[in-house]
């Protein structure tokens, strides 16, 4: 049965409340740049259409005027009493018409689409805007004829806004290649963040060495030093924590063990029933005293990052000799080992190991009783360790391992056991599994495995 289980009702009161949505910086950026593009295209085809429109204006009134004086140069064959059209001509789509008159102000001339009336009735020459109509009106110097050409202002327009469309049609064009090319080169550029997030990922818990700035771009290394520095912080701490268990612990174990020695000499030398029972259970205290302080050592020991070092390790050979440290258990029948298998080295710390096997069958022998066998299996990639006592409930399960804490008070310990062997199982690159109950609603089971080796 496992040390470690004391529920706090104010832990379990506290509600977590959902953060805020994650968001994509990626994302981000490709939006507003895509924003940007747009807007600064939308800008610059205004400033062409007041281009395209100047120039347009321009060119056309050049073609108004160049179409009147070789209508004021014609000569006065092709013109017709009666003002019609030249013959021969049929009416098609006309987007530039003309009308020519006499001094007399008799239209001589016109085209199909030139209505009968002068469109503009003004005398003066130059360009004027009439009704719908964009007039150039010229005449002779004498006064003998006179000519008016002129266009549709509609005409002009759906020339500028062809040209628009035109535009709008190339910055939807461009806004799609552009999304593409911004989605490549973002990832690209973000790519080179997962080398420095593959490196944390796939670094073990108690790893705070500095990560490598070398080959990475300018632009992260600020992240990466503040990073480095924050590790190295965190790191200076927890060392001295460490080194302020380990210290302290192994400074207890002397006065311990003299305060032990000289309370037995109470408990031997006492002449009252009372007196000696008083002093067995000041000896039972200091063992419990102990065994904590050898605990913490422990901890202190296996925090300091020992189980990360990497060796083979015959797991047969480890449970053996952790098997037999517990001779009375082994005498008496209740510590049994069995193995399952040819024996694969795995790669890890014997003495680390050691420590995680040794924790889980002392826990087995102490919470499973005097009465429950323990059973220890020996697997080519995992370590079981079976116990026919009580166990504890499902529910339970999930919340073992803390440390310092215990489910059954009737039973001495320090609820370090299984966290000493968690810790270890995770700096080892391997799992602790625990199950209960196993068979017929009773016993507790605790399995380290080893990740096999890829082929």
């Amino acid at each position: 049965m496992p040390e470690a289980l004391n529920p706090d009702p104010v832990a379990r009161s506290q509600v977590s409340t959902p953060g805020p949505a994650a968001w994509s910086l990626q994302q981000r950026l490709r939006r507003q740049l895509l924003v940007w593009i747009g807007g600064l295209w939308l800008v610059g085809t205004a400033a062409a259409m007041v281009g395209i429109w100047y120039e347009t204006t321009e060119i056309l009134d050049s073609a108004l005027e160049e179409t009147a004086q070789m209508l004021l140069s014609a000569p006065e064959a092709v013109f017709a009493p009666s003002g019609e059209p030249p013959p021969g001509h049929h009416p098609h789509e006309e987007y530039v018409i003309y009308q020519v008159f006499d001094g007399q102000g008799a239209m001589r001339l016109r085209s199909h689409a030139a209505p009968l009336a002068p469109m503009d009735p003004a005398t003066q020459n130059g360009v004027r805007h009439v009704g719908p109509w964009h007039v150039l009106s010229l005449s002779l110097a004498d006064g003998s004829r006179r000519v008016q050409v002129a266009e549709t202002r509609e005409h002009r327009l759906e020339v500028l806004w062809a040209s628009a469309g035109w535009l709008l049609v190339a910055l939807v064009v461009v806004l799609g290649l552009a999304a593409i090319a911004i989605q490549v080169l973002l990832t690209r550029g973000f790519a080179m963040l997962e080398p420095s997030r593959a490196e944390l990922s796939q670094r073990l818990p108690h790893d705070l060495h500095p990560l490598d700035t070398q080959g990475v771009p300018r632009e992260l290394l600020p992240w990466l030093e503040t990073v480095n520095t924050l590790m190295t912080r965190v790191r200076s701490a927890i060392d001295a924590e460490r080194a302020f268990a380990a210290h302290t612990a192994h400074e207890l174990r002397t006065p311990l063990a003299a305060a032990r020695a000289q309370a037995q000499r109470l408990a031997q030398a006492a002449a009252e029933p009372s007196e000696r029972d008083h002093a067995q259970a000041l000896v039972r205290q200091l063992d419990r005293i102990t065994h904590l302080a050898t605990r913490l050592l422990q901890l202190a020991r296996i925090e300091s990052g020992v189980a990360l070092r990497r060796e083979p390790v015959d797991l047969a050979e480890l449970a053996t000799m952790v098997a037999d440290e517990f001779a009375e258990a082994r005498r008496q029948e209740r510590l049994q080992i069995e193995f399952r298998g040819a024996p694969v080295p795995i790669q890890g710390d014997i003495d680390a190991l050691g420590i995680a096997l040794r924790n889980l069958i002392d826990n087995a022998l102490k919470h499973g009783g005097d009465a429950a066998g323990v059973c220890l299996l020996v697997q080519p990639f995992a370590l079981t360790v079976t116990d026919t006592g009580p166990g504890v409930s499902p529910e339970s399960l999930p919340q073992l391992g803390r440390r310092f804490e215990r489910v059954n008070l009737g039973v001495d310990g320090a609820g370090l056991g299984l966290a000493l062997a968690r810790t270890i199982a995770e700096q080892s690159g391997a799992v602790l599994q625990l199950r209960s109950p196993v068979i017929g609603g009773r016993g507790f089971q605790a399995t380290i495995g080893f990740t096999p080796p890829a082929p």
